[in-house]
């Protein structure tokens, strides 16, 4: 069972078991929690075999060292009698915490590809506060249990199922407000096919430039969120007739269409989820390095840093994809352009990452090159700075 804290999601199912190794020593403790798991897993869930094995092996890991800490640190663990000391507790609920993040984390890296740091802050990142002050809750949990018995379990165990079952009901809200958006998403590029795909692209370039510039965690998914959705508002039908215009579009059709990034953002303020970091980087994704972007004329560093790799992200996508009054452009022109914008409608930093990561250069290839071209592909350096052309399809 899961709760949800920001953009994680944190079991609660280490109450007890947690509770199991204050009450019975570590060798019972692993014995009970891994019968239990293994039943949940096997035949309540019915899980593949393989995450079986791997959820009751990392719990059984997680208890035996959290109640071996636990003795070490002054607990006695007891059914009868409960005896304890603050640092017994708060050490046995870090080494749980630490067996069951690393394994997850590992888990996560070998199969999905991130290393396992980036996959640990990603999981884990945004949840150390909520594992440090719930800490105590399985402490307290034995002891209405060695108290009380049965009836401190319940005492205990009823209101946290029905906080468990408040916070599902907001995360499926959530979730389905998110398919929502990007059918949404989907919606436009129906209007606009030869964009189709844009969004997804435009994220996958987010994604890497925030890598590449050292950013982490949950703050690249933020980035590569913000990305996918930055066109949402184009689904408003006044925008249609401007997105299927063939010819050049008047000074009012344009300043409407540059009303789109706050009209995203004013949708992405319905969930919460989206709110802060994910909605500034879509409002501002138009703002240009030097001051002169839309809607609020923001420049530099007071432009979230989303917005600015968005802005490249998909300024690149742009080009690197045929429309209807032009074929995308080849490879070198592409580096040309972004080299020539960079201060003005780039961030200097952020252009030059394009300019020289082979990860982002071979992104940028893939569009433009064959796989023989792509291979060969050497870092540039990189020199001044002019505005790019605004092309429609960009706006």
């Amino acid at each position: 069972m899961s709760v949800s804290v920001g953009s994680s999601l944190i079991s609660i199912a280490f109450i007890p078991y947690l509770g199991a190794a204050f009450l019975f020593p570590p060798a019972l403790a692993m014995s009970v929690v891994g019968l239990t798991v293994f039943v949940v897993e096997a035949l309540v869930r019915r899980k593949p075999w393989i995450k079986v094995v791997f959820n009751t092996a990392k719990e059984v890991l997680a208890v035996g060292l959290g109640g071996a800490v636990y003795v070490l640190l002054g607990g006695h663990p007891s059914v009868s009698e409960f005896q304890y000391t603050i640092p017994a507790v708060l050490g046995a609920g870090v080494a749980y915490s630490a067996v069951n993040s690393m394994a997850v984390s590992l888990a996560v890296s070998l199969t999905d590809g991130p290393g396992f740091g980036e996959a640990w802050l990603g999981i884990y990142g945004g949840s150390m506060i909520y594992d440090l002050f719930a800490t105590p809750i399985p402490a307290v949990l034995a002891y209405l249990y060695v108290r009380w018995e049965l009836g401190g379990l319940v005492a205990l165990t009823v209101p946290l199922f029905i906080v468990r079952h408040i916070y599902v009901q907001n995360l499926r809200l959530e979730q389905s407000n998110r398919e929502l958006l990007d059918l949404m998403v989907k919606q436009v590029e129906l209007v606009e096919p030869y964009t189709s795909g844009h969004s997804k692209r435009v994220a996958q370039y987010a994604r890497t430039l925030a890598k590449e510039a050292g950013i982490h965690g949950k703050q690249v998914d933020q980035i590569a969120t913000a990305a996918l959705l930055h066109d949402v508002g184009k689904v408003y039908e006044e925008y249609a007739p401007l997105l299927r215009k063939q010819g050049t579009l008047t000074p009012e059709e344009r300043k409407l269409l540059e009303s789109h990034p706050v009209r995203s953002a004013e949708l992405l303020m319905t969930i919460t989820s989206l709110r802060g970091p994910v909605e500034k980087s879509v409002r501002h994704h138009h703002e240009n390095f030097d001051g002169t972007g839309y809607p609020d004329g923001l420049a530099g560093a007071g432009i979230p840093i989303g917005a600015r790799i968005i802005m490249i992200a998909d300024t690149l996508d742009a080009m690197t994809t045929d429309r209807p009054y032009r074929d995308a452009l080849p490879f070198e022109s592409v580096l040309e352009e972004v080299r020539r914008h960079s201060g003005r409608q780039f961030d200097p930093h952020l252009a030059d990452l394009v300019m020289r990561s082979p990860a982002i250069r071979r992104l940028v290839a893939a569009q433009t090159l064959s796989p023989a071209e792509s291979e060969q592909l050497t870092p540039v350096g990189l020199t001044n700075r002019r505005s790019v052309g605004r092309e429609r399809a960009a706006v």
